[in-house]
């Protein structure tokens, strides 16, 4: 089943730190941990916890130097089963920090994200949690929950894909129907699938989520598709 979602995991490796002010070190994974912890609790991705990060650094013997090799650090998102892997540097300016972040994807080395953001003490809160939901608009928008339709009834559908791949109370999905590809001069041409319904959840399960039928143009059925609608998501993602 290549449609169906799996959860989308993201882990953060140690960012470098620069700029010489001894003073701020282990700033890097006070904003790693609060920026991971306001991604958790969206419910829609999930990061992986930094002791267990460390423990494999430490199995692999593996440091800064080392994690600063992309190749490196893909290894590692690979072998945490992170979809994501989150890297970049810190930079210690006189006027406060300035945070480069970059979102690797593990599979195809992508990188669907590159962020700066300049932030200081005061500023700190305020500016991770627009970078959360940077992130959160992102991953929806590249990254959309899929599933399908396991039953369905006159005013509810029961979906194959529940909390544990993010699915929360309030996603908004719609439901595409595929459409015949057109033949031109020889050439096969794929047509993009129709939007033919909206819905709402309504409860979440790990495996499973109901969901009320906003609008349908004809009666959805057992395997009709579904796609995670960008715009509700990144409404309810918000912190």
């Amino acid at each position: 089943d290549t449609w169906t979602s799996r959860p989308m995991v993201i882990s953060f490796v140690d960012f470098q730190e620069k700029g010489g002010l001894s003073e701020r070190d282990g700033i890097s994974q006070v904003i790693i941990t609060q920026l991971g912890d306001y991604l958790n609790s969206t419910g829609r991705v999930q990061v992986v916890e930094r002791v267990l990060v460390e423990r494999l650094l430490e199995e692999l013997n593996l440091g800064s130097s080392e994690l600063a090799d992309p190749e490196v650090s893909l290894r590692l998102g690979r072998i945490l089963a992170a979809k994501l892997l989150g890297t970049g540097a810190i930079y210690f300016l006189p006027q406060g920090m300035l945070l480069s972040l970059r979102m690797i994807d593990t599979e195809t080395s992508a990188i669907p994200i590159v962020i700066n953001r300049k932030m200081d003490d005061f500023s700190m809160e305020r500016e991770l949690r627009r970078l959360n939901r940077e992130i959160l608009r992102m991953v929806i928008a590249k990254y959309p929950l899929r599933g399908y339709i396991v039953e369905a009834g006159a005013s509810q559908v029961i979906l194959n894909i529940g909390s544990k791949q993010g699915v929360i109370q309030g996603t908004k999905f719609e439901v595409l129907e595929e459409q015949k590809p057109k033949k031109f001069k020889g050439k096969v041409l794929k047509v993009a699938p129709r939007r033919i319904g909206v819905l709402e959840v309504v409860r979440v399960e790990p495996g499973l989520s109901y969901a009320r039928i906003l609008r349908a143009e004809r009666p959805l059925e057992s395997e009709d598709k579904v796609q995670e609608l960008l715009e509700e998501g990144v409404a309810r993602g918000a912190i």
